[in-house]
């Protein structure tokens, strides 16, 4: 099973994948242009009259700057769970105070522009102070797998940055990948209003595609080295409820990881996960309704389907 889930982090950093589930027994397999690439159990006559689903994953900002701009930022993107890797040589700027939530690196960007971020298929935006680091922080990005990449600059800046990246051997394939200037025109004036229209920008990007189920990186990266625990994972949701198709969590005797929406539902999920691990049970497909008429007494209305699955 830990293979599986690293082999799920590998194919992911392609784009979007394809997963199969047998909601009958738990089994998954991914598959990469209908190709089959792995399988949680090794079985691999996974047909398309089961569960399919396109899956990518949550959005992950990685921003160059950590000015007035990357700060309201980073506050819609706390507002909107997405994970935010934030780069600066400022150090009285990337503070924790400022980015508590935040993967943070201070160095001289010399330095950062050499080293690799984990997140697959990251969201960059590039705004570093006096832009005197935008082209090589723009680069850099080119150079990376990336949802979206996105730069701060006029017109005029722009039309200069894309000149020398011709100069220097980029494709125009490679320059049609920038979002610049960032943001949607929204006529957008203070940092707050440029980090709404940025924002807005890659929520576009994101949702472009319809539907297609999430996954975290992150909790995938600890799946690959946990040997056993229940994952559970939302396969089916209607009206409100809190989180998307396909989150994840990993409930183990020693704790839990990542979240379907917090709350009674979570609660009860994570419990019915350590009976199933006590109990040896291997397969659970769970229903609940969040009205507030029913068992939970839950108001936020809508329904999901879990799915529970033994490592």
């Amino acid at each position: 099973m830990s293979e599986y889930y690293r082999m799920f982090l590998r194919t992911a950093e392609e784009g979007v994948i394809e997963r199969r589930t047998d909601i009958n027994t738990g089994e998954e397999a991914l598959y990469s242009n209908g190709k089959f690439i792995a399988s949680s159990s090794g079985r691999t006559d996974f047909g398309e009259d089961l569960l399919v689903e396109k899956v990518r994953s949550e959005p992950h900002i990685i921003a160059f700057g950590a000015g007035h701009i990357g700060k309201a930022l980073y506050d819609l993107a706390v507002l909107n769970d997405m994970k935010m890797t934030v780069l600066d040589d400022r150090k009285e700027l990337l503070t924790e105070e400022r980015f508590p939530l935040a993967e943070r690196h201070i160095d001289n960007y010399e330095n950062l522009l050499t080293r690799e971020y984990p997140a697959v298929s990251p969201y960059y935006v590039i705004f570093t102070h006096g832009h005197e680091y935008d082209i090589a922080c723009l680069e850099y990005a080119l150079k990376h797998k990336a949802s979206y990449i996105g730069m701060i600059g006029s017109k005029k800046k722009t039309e200069r940055t894309f000149c020398l990246l011709r100069e220097k051997g980029f494709s125009e394939d490679d320059i049609r990948r920038v979002h610049a200037p960032i943001g949607l025109a929204i006529g957008a004036e203070t940092p707050e209003e440029i980090a709404i229209s940025i924002m807005a920008e890659i929520i576009s990007v994101f949702r472009s595609e319809k539907n297609v189920s999430v996954f975290d990186a992150d909790l995938l990266r600890i799946l690959a080295e946990t040997e056993e625990g229940i994952v559970i994972r939302i396969i089916d949701k209607h009206g409100s409820a809190p989180r998307e198709r396909g989150s994840m969590m990993l409930v183990t005797e020693k704790g839990s990881y990542g979240t379907i929406g917090g709350g009674a539902i979570e609660k009860d999920a994570a419990e019915t996960a350590i009976k199933m691990l006590r109990e040896n049970k291997k397969h659970l497909l769970k229903h609940y309704s969040l009205k507030a008429d029913d068992d939970l007494g839950m108001v936020c209305g809508g329904d999901e389907t879990l799915l529970f699955s033994s490592l």
